[in-house]
């Protein structure tokens, strides 16, 4: 990943939206477009998608069902379907509880000149400061270029706990709040060193607590981070 403060990722998790990406206009919006391959519809397939390539960089996610993915599938027709896509990527989005076991995928994205991402969610609270350390450890190891942290914030407390480890990690992290703070939170990651910050394209958010991609560039401009 190049040496740069943040990226603005614009989420599509429907068709229609995914279709309109190859708009200019809408791309504006963001810097990067994430494809939530497991929110489309089943039956359209990687040469469809292969064919449907947006006007800005694409990061590829195949999400796992047990961290917020869509559609339930077994980890060899994930694999499948992210080796496929891979030529459509700029970055692609892996578990880092799923990641030794991809490491065929982590390897064909290296040698593409893909970055890995390896994702960390937890829907229900926010972990400790040393878990969260350990996970990130754990997803350098194996072959991660970005660890991405997304948990439910409860308290001013939680917030704060991102920004120390912001403050202590060892490589590019992406750090985000789910919740009725996440919003607040997203943004004030950036401010600490956060790489990535995730709004939706189209009209349907993928996490709770999540702004627009057109929002959070425009909020993120206008404060000079």
């Amino acid at each position: 990943m190049e040496d740069v403060k943040y990226r603005v990722v614009g989420s599509v998790s429907d068709w229609q939206t995914w279709c309109e990406t190859a708009k200019p206009e809408v791309v504006n919006e963001c810097d990067w477009v994430e494809l939530r391959v497991d929110a489309l519809p089943e039956d359209i397939s990687p040469e469809c998608l292969l064919a449907s390539r947006p006007a800005c960089p694409v990061l590829l996610t195949v999400r796992h069902e047990s961290e917020g993915g869509c559609r339930s599938m077994s980890e060899e027709q994930r694999l499948s379907l992210a080796m496929k896509l891979l030529p459509l990527a700029t970055a692609v989005d892996w578990e880092t509880a799923q990641l030794e076991h991809a490491q065929e995928l982590v390897a064909a994205a290296k040698a593409a000149g893909v970055t890995v991402i390896a994702s960390n969610h937890d829907f229900e609270k926010t972990p400790s400061l040393a878990t969260l350390k350990e996970r990130e450890a754990l997803a350098r190891s194996l072959g991660a270029d970005v660890v991405k942290f997304a948990w439910r914030l409860h308290s001013a407390e939680d917030i704060m706990v991102g920004v120390q480890l912001l403050r202590e990690s060892t490589g590019p992290l992406a750090v985000m709040g789910m919740g009725p703070l996440g919003a607040v939170s997203r943004l004030l990651y950036v401010q600490h060193g956060s790489c990535l910050i995730y709004g939706y394209l189209g009209n349907t958010p993928t996490a709770p607590g999540q702004w627009s991609a057109a929002l959070c560039k425009k909020t993120l401009a206008s404060t000079a981070v």
